[in-house]
């Protein structure tokens, strides 16, 4: 169970923030959730004056369901029809999204060249889920810890890369990558005032180009 309390202008606007923060959707709350009203907020006359914020208490299970049985199902499907020995040795299920983490001795076989074999499994998982099931939690496959050493090893080549278009002031243009790592070099030079860094392609061969302050070549 997971309980969480939420503050807002009215019960409303403190409802749809309770949503947002457990990743579901806010007409559905109601019958998701369990809901209890802490304090009806108050606001000034004629919206002036000392007003009190709304709070709600929202409780939601999230042990896991039918949906993270599908997901298991699914998953023994695929690693059989690709003749591949692996289980899932842990697997958690939270309110938007459902982690497994996988063993088996192809576990390079599974990750594939810079994690590609990885996601087109995890795609093919969370299209065939969704089709049968028609949930919207996103299912994220792991093995070995690879997505934690991947982000590390992103955050590195972040670094150096910026570093060198810093020195030769010319921009550098990575390789294609997914949402995810590209959103994560974004994430990594935000805050440098030194560089910027932009999307460029499309669909898989999307990139992330990292280019000089302002640099107008």
């Amino acid at each position: 169970m997971k309980v969480i309390e939420v503050e807002g202008k009215s019960i409303d606007d403190a409802k749809k923030k309770a949503a947002k923060e457990l990743g579901l959707d806010y007409r559905m709350l109601s019958a998701d959730a369990d809901i209890e009203i802490l304090d009806e907020g108050k606001t000034g006359m004629f919206g002036l004056g000392i007003s009190r914020a709304a709070k709600i208490r929202v409780s939601i299970n999230v042990n896991t369901t039918d949906i993270a049985g599908e997901v298991v199902s699914v998953f023994t499907e695929l690693m059989r029809l690709m003749d591949i020995k692996a289980e899932i040795s842990e697997m958690h299920e939270g309110a938007a999204k459902v982690y497994l983490e996988i063993e088996s001795s192809d576990s390079g076989l599974i990750i594939g060249k810079k994690g590609k074999t990885l996601e087109a499994i995890q795609f093919l998982v969370n299209l065939m889920v969704a089709t049968k099931t028609k949930s919207e939690k996103k299912i994220i496959l792991d093995i070995e810890s690879y997505r934690a050493k991947r982000e590390r090893a992103l955050k590195r080549l972040s670094y150096d890369i910026a570093k060198k278009v810093i020195r030769s002031g010319k921009p550098w243009t990575l390789e294609p990558m997914n949402p995810f790592e590209r959103r994560l070099i974004h994430l990594t030079l935000q805050n440098n005032d030194q560089v910027d860094t932009k999307s460029e392609g499309q669909g898989i061969y999307r990139k992330v180009r990292i280019s000089p302050k302002n640099y107008k070549g």
